[in-house]
């Protein structure tokens, strides 16, 4: 080669300016991560679970009225329903309607959940790549795009009489870019970029608990701005607050990886469908590893896929208050509230008076929260009123904090590098539980709506007890083979 040249296809005055590009990257990479010691994208997703908590309810309501509508009945009998009145004309509309609108909300159900798996499977890995905050991008686009169709079709059965299958088909935006599972594995892949092992854990728990507060203030404003607007508004602020979370997403945040090539945005496009991908994932969950370590994650996973299982029946249970105490969509949301509350209070009291004053095990909040989730189920089985409810939650106060102790443990036994592939595998792999859960407690509530509407809490009861089977299973593996640091 000769004195004075380079092989380089740049000139020199452009490799000044990439290097100088690139060192700007790597300073507000630094800057961002430790900012992100307080704050990363904690607002973005308490708007965005406050978005879809006013308009879940809402919907859900909405496809009552609908289904009202398309089976016959007049438009002033189907408002009996947004009453609290008991009467006989009230219940026999109920136990007509019910059926269908429960068939609607099922199918909701999966394609906001089983679908975005296999988009979930890519994005995850391919985010290790390109970054999260592309990820969330892409996945939040399609939450936008769903929560508009809604917004239109809302305004367009006030003027004319729609089918409720309509809603169905404005979740596939929602669904085909990933939807929340996407947008889930995403901030908490970023929070192990940029947390080492001393804070992962607490800023996990503020993530989550960010989201649990959107959720709690929606399930509270849900009914009032109803009551204010129509479903229609209720639908387009939640569009409204979604777009701004987006803005928040793209111009206040940074990403946690700095990207080492300069690919277009067809190549990055044509990665994203790459089988490299999946082969990375997969490697994850069938890699041998020493000890017992890929049997311990493989029956967490299960144990998850569980406890969705046994959460399916959520799906019924505005349904079932509805059928059984007369409730109206304001009375529910109030409980909804008080629900959240007290899970909240658990994750952020409970969790730390376990840890650190009664010095108890991960394996052991996981196990205690297994069992207060058995008995949230059995007295809500056993209630003859709607007091009987909040004596549930409020007994159960503990429930919900086996997220956190199952993903300490995991973090424990798996290498740092492999922690962002697990969540996003696992969190994908659970996500196909509603394809069982909904159709499962949609039949069993059908099908004993007129004589036993309340069976539905035993069934999830006796799911929660394998799951509390297996906690013991995971406990021995642990105690006998793996770390027995993790036990009491």
């Amino acid at each position: 080669m000769e004195e004075g040249r380079s092989d380089s296809v740049y000139s020199s005055g452009e490799e000044d300016l990439f290097a100088k590009q690139s060192l700007m990257r790597l300073r507000n990479a630094a800057r961002w991560r430790e900012q992100a010691q307080y704050i990363s994208f904690e607002p973005a997703l308490l708007v965005f679970c406050f978005a879809m908590s006013i308009s879940e309810v809402v919907l859900a309501n909405h496809i009552i009225l609908q289904t009202c509508l398309v089976e016959g009945f007049d438009r002033g009998d189907c408002q009996l329903l947004n009453t609290d009145s008991n009467s006989s004309q009230r219940a026999m509309i109920e136990t007509q309607v019910q059926p269908l609108a429960a068939n609607v909300t099922m199918v909701i159900v999966i394609i906001k959940s089983v679908v975005p798996v296999l988009s979930a499977l890519l994005l995850g890995a391919w985010s290790d790549r390109y970054g999260r905050k592309p990820a969330m991008l892409i996945a939040s686009a399609g939450v936008l795009c769903s929560f508009v169709l809604l917004t239109l079709l809302a305004f367009l059965s006030m003027q004319v009489t729609l089918t409720p299958w309509y809603y169905t088909a404005a979740y596939l935006p929602f669904s085909v870019l990933g939807g929340m599972t996407v947008i889930t594995a995403a901030a908490f892949s970023y929070l192990s970029d940029v947390t080492n092992e001393q804070t992962r854990t607490m800023r996990m728990g503020f993530m989550e608990a960010s989201m649990m507060a959107g959720a709690l203030l929606g399930f509270l404003a849900s009914s009032y701005i109803v009551e204010w607007l129509n479903v229609a508004a209720t639908f387009l602020i939640a569009s409204v607050l979604i777009l701004l979370a987006i803005v928040y997403i793209a111009r206040f945040t940074e990403d946690s990886i700095i990207l080492s090539n300069s690919n277009s945005a067809v190549e990055k496009l044509r990665d994203l469908l790459s089988c490299e991908r999946l082969r990375e994932l997969s490697g994850t969950f069938f890699m041998r590893r020493s000890g017992y370590v890929r049997e311990i994650l493989w029956s967490i996973v299960l144990l998850t896929g569980l406890t969705e299982l046994a959460g399916g029946s959520g799906g019924v249970f505005y349904m079932f208050t509805r059928r059984k105490f007369g409730w109206d969509l304001k009375q529910f949301s109030y409980f909804q509230f008080t629900d959240v509350l007290i899970i909240i209070f658990g994750n952020v009291i409970g969790i730390p008076i376990l840890k650190q004053i009664l010095h108890c095990s991960d394996t052991t909040v996981a196990i205690v929260s297994i069992a207060s989730y058995i008995v949230d189920s059995l007295i809500m089985g056993f209630a003859s009123s709607g007091w009987m409810l909040y004596l549930a939650i409020s007994v159960t106060v503990l429930k919900g904090t086996d997220g956190a102790a199952l993903m300490t443990i995991c973090s424990t036994i798996l290498p740092a590098g492999d922690m962002a592939k697990f969540f996003t595998m696992a969190l994908s792999l659970t996500a196909v539980v509603p394809l069982v859960s909904a159709p499962l407690f949609t039949f069993v509530y059908n099908a004993t709506i007129e004589s036993l509407p309340e069976v539905f809490n035993f069934v999830a009861a006796s799911v929660y007890g394998a799951a509390l089977l297996l906690m013991f299973i995971i406990t021995h593996l642990i105690r006998r083979f793996y770390q027995p640091e993790l036990l009491l």
